[in-house]
């Protein structure tokens, strides 16, 4: 199935009365297993974050799982995209609503494969003994072989 068939999928169930959960539940798993596939090695980082989200989701669960799982990805990101999490549980804070939940959760699979794109590169970084910091990020320094022509003391 793909994404776009999965929103739409989403849509039309929470859109019944009463809301069909099911497959909400089930993509809830999938961004579990996601999170805790960021640090497979910290055991008792994953446990806390399973033990987070409850086994059986109830509509009125909604925003607190929502919550949680800013919280969750906050850990792992860089502080560059605290404002992007932020802006998505606020606007889905003050506009709550179905259609805010599948906005939320659209753009949170989406945020999270970006933030484990980042991670898994820095990782691939650092084991090729490279400086972890991506390129693009990194300061320019104008000079010959990494010293700087304009260099300044500390007096």
């Amino acid at each position: 199935m793909s994404k776009e068939d999965l929103f739409k999928q989403l849509r039309a169930d929470i859109d019944e009365n009463p809301p069909n959960l099911t497959n909400i539940s089930k993509l809830l798993e999938q961004f579990v297993d996601g999170l805790t596939k960021f640090c497979p090695s910290k055991t008792e980082l994953n446990k806390e974050i399973r033990e987070r989200f409850p086994k059986q989701i109830k509509p009125e669960d909604t925003l607190l799982i929502m919550q949680k799982l800013i919280f969750s990805i906050e850990q792992f990101q860089s502080p560059n995209d605290d404002k992007f999490t932020k802006k998505m549980l606020s606007d889905v804070s003050n506009n709550f609503n179905n259609e805010s939940i599948i906005v939320f959760l659209s753009e949170f699979y989406d945020h999270t494969e970006k933030v484990y794109k980042e991670l898994w590169e820095a990782r691939q970084r650092l084991v090729n003994g490279e400086n972890i910091i991506p390129p693009e990020h990194r300061k320019q320094v104008k000079g010959k072989n990494g010293v700087p022509f304009d260099m300044k003391t500390g007096l």
